[in-house]
């Protein structure tokens, strides 16, 4: 092979190189983008609460707190967060709210229909209800017995721990295999701190 030849053969290396490159380079940049909007939507999709106020990151757009209880953080969230949407939970449902905390030592599975029909009389149109993912299907099972639908009269607040940002569901953890949450609580240490953090649909914190 010619010295000529030998050099037009490693331009047309070159000039490919380049190329390869150049796809690689718009690659890393669209997925840049891609994983900037991804975390941009996850950060306006979250939802924070804890017993601790001072946990809860200033720049947090929902925050949820109790009513009632040893725990009684709501209205100072209110004053703390004023341009935060804030979500009153009750945790009983002698207690009104906008949503029930349904666990032990708390209300019971049995309770959630009398207080979201209680909810409904007074204007409330789509009550939360918060419960460990491990009793969502008997919750589910029984609000669908006595014509509740989820969406249309309450909206679904499950707590799954798997510390991935994720709506249970039968395309995401699978603990769910006929409806998806409206939120999951998927983690009790975000930021490395004591707080819960949820990741929430646009209609939760609507």
């Amino acid at each position: 092979m010619s010295a000529t030849s030998r050099l037009k053969e490693l331009r047309w290396h070159l000039r490919r190189g380049r190329k390869k490159v150049a796809r690689i380079v718009g690659f890393n940049r669209r997925r840049r983008r891609a994983i900037k909007r991804l975390e941009a939507e996850l950060e306006t999709r979250a939802m924070f609460d804890s017993v601790t106020i001072s946990e809860i990151p200033k720049s947090a757009g929902a925050v949820a707190g109790y009513t009632g209880g040893s725990w009684p953080t709501y209205w100072d969230l209110v004053k703390e967060f004023p341009h935060a949407f804030v979500l009153d939970i009750a945790v009983a449902s002698s207690y009104d709210a906008r949503c029930l905390d349904i666990e032990s030592g708390d209300a019971t599975v049995a309770e959630a229909i009398p207080w979201l029909r209680r909810q409904h009389a007074r204007g409330v149109k789509r009550p939360r209800l918060y419960i460990a993912v491990s009793g969502a299907s008997q919750l589910l099972a029984l609000l669908d017995d006595a014509g509740y639908r989820q969406g249309r009269d309450y909206l679904l607040w499950t707590a799954h721990w798997t510390f991935e940002p994720h709506l249970c569901g039968p395309h995401s953890c699978g603990a769910l295999q006929s409806t998806t949450a409206d939120a999951t609580q998927w983690t009790d240490q975000a930021l490395g701190r004591n707080l819960d953090q949820s990741l929430v649909s646009p209609e939760f914190i609507g």
